[in-house]
């Protein structure tokens, strides 16, 4: 008889080590997800020469499908690590650091650089002999950062989406002109957008749409829906860029992240005021910031998404009576941390 199947949770405020419940079923439908954090889109740098900020780059993955090992439900403690952005370090189950032997670890995108690509997140890996031994059922990469650059002429650059269970995630865009680029899509390999003087529309992910690019004279560029990435935001003083889509791949609450798009860039004199687009949650990459002639007067940094552990299990369904009762929340899921 099949039991029910549970899911938990486990976020940057969650603390370790996990403790198996005591109704955990051990050899059936017990698997885990690990999602790396999102990197940091960057400001870049101004005046005559000004260099556009890169896009950070999108958080690798990993699913984990138990093989082997000892789990006893109720005594078990299984120690992880789940990384907040703009760290190197990546999801980690089975130990605190992925620097300790004997773990699973999916990595976490890299922040960017003015002129610079923020670094993938590696895809899922054992390092050592993990005790509980389990199959890397899929691990792929996150999209690489967009890479900013020119000289006072070019738009900020579009953040990485997260990888998935079906495929890396996609490159954040690099722009050609003055608008901001499109972040790319979570679980899925399409590039964000790049426009002229309007923002580059942001790449489908495996599920929703890109987000719009904003107009050339002072456009928002639209967030993406479902996971996929947020639209680059148009040419002007002042500008705002989509933020990647936050899915809903695990439940409804949780998903991948797809990347931020890149705010525009204003290549003459001027107070200005960016919005760089954020990384959605879980793990994609934040956008880049647009040249600026002038020092800005405000930017806000495209944040990369934090990262993600998700631990199914099924667990014994115990009919009991009245005296025995104890509350309990029989549905789909269990959150930890959020």
């Amino acid at each position: 008889m099949a039991q029910p199947i549970t899911l938990v949770f486990l976020t940057t405020a969650s603390v370790s080590p996990w403790s198996v419940p005591r109704d955990f079923v051990v050899t059936t439908n017990h698997t885990v997800q690990l999602v790396g954090s999102g990197g940091n889109g960057a400001t870049g740098t101004s005046g005559t020469t000004t260099t556009s900020g890169g896009g950070g780059g999108g958080a690798g993955f990993g699913l984990l499908t138990y093989s082997s090992g000892t789990i006893t439900p109720g005594t078990t403690t299984i120690p992880f690590a789940v990384p907040s952005n703009a760290v190197t370090t990546g999801a980690v189950w089975e130990q605190t650091s992925s620097g300790t032997t004997g773990n699973y670890t999916a990595g976490s995108g890299q922040n960017a650089s003015a002129g610079t690509a923020g670094a993938a997140g590696f895809a899922a890996v054992a390092t050592g002999s993990p005790t509980i031994v389990y199959t890397l059922t899929a691990a792929t990469s996150g999209g690489i950062g967009g890479t900013g650059g020119g000289s006072n002429t070019l738009g900020g650059a579009g953040g990485g989406g997260c990888g998935g269970s079906a495929s890396r995630g996609g490159t954040g865009g690099t722009p050609a002109s003055v608008g901001g680029a499109g972040g790319g899509g979570a679980n899925a390999a399409n590039t964000g957008g790049v426009g002229a003087s309007s923002g580059g529309t942001g790449a489908a992910g495996s599920s929703g749409a890109g987000g719009a690019g904003g107009a050339a004279a002072g456009g928002t560029g639209s967030a993406g829906t479902g996971n996929s990435g947020g639209g680059g935001g148009g040419s002007s003083a002042t500008n705002t860029a989509g933020s990647g889509g936050s899915g809903h791949d695990f439940s409804g609450v949780f998903g991948l992240g797809g990347g931020g798009g890149g705010s525009g860039g204003k290549i003459t004199t001027g107070a200005i005021t960016y919005v760089n687009g954020q990384g959605g949650n879980y793990g994609g990459g934040g956008g880049g910031t647009g040249c600026q002639r002038t020092a800005a007067t405000s930017i806000t940094l495209g944040l990369g998404g934090g990262g993600l552990i998700v631990v199914q299990f099924e667990y014994v369904w115990r009919q009991m009576t009245p005296e025995m009762w104890q509350p309990r929340d029989l549905g789909t899921t269990d959150i930890i941390g959020y």
